[in-house]
């Protein structure tokens, strides 16, 4: 386990339906300035693609492959994984969105990182405090994004 793991949670004033939706639409992620999922096909476990990631969220990305863990419309879970070496003793991430109703017209959305490998053992490998804050600016943004949508209705 790493001591750099990331764990959010945003409330989201928005049904889980409209949420997901913004949410498994990984090519219309506009609301997104930090990561970007490039895919050949809709988001199933085990597709393979390229993450684009934008420490700064500046239009300046660096790549990365990935490729799908599991992924449920009816658990609203959305997950991604890449590794470097064998089996991830290098370096390995798994990312985590899912979605919870907290009424029906509240959502929470919980958003984790989980690292492994020497890398991040020792700190090294990505700038995980930038990441941390990055995430928090991701929910928001897909808050700000699915509330004025909602709102709009």
């Amino acid at each position: 386990m790493s001591r750099y793991n990331i764990s959010h949670s945003t409330l989201i004033q928005a049904p889980l339906n409209e949420v997901w939706k913004e949410l498994i639409a990984i090519d219309d992620w506009g609301w997104n300035r930090w990561t970007k999922l490039k895919a050949e096909e809709a988001p199933v476990e085990g597709a393979r693609g390229k993450l684009l990631a934008s420490y700064e969220g500046d239009g300046q990305y660096k790549e990365f492959d990935f490729v799908f863990g599991p992924v449920s419309e009816s658990e609203h879970l959305l997950t991604w994984m890449g590794s470097v070496g064998p089996k991830g003793c290098v370096f390995s991430g798994y990312h985590t969105m899912r979605l919870e109703a907290i009424t029906e017209s509240e959502t929470n959305l919980i958003h984790k990182e989980k690292f492994g490998g020497i890398l991040p053992q020792l700190g090294l490998g990505l700038p995980y405090k930038t990441l941390n804050e990055n995430y928090l600016l991701m929910n928001e943004s897909l808050k700000k994004c699915v509330e004025e949508k909602h709102e709009s209705k």
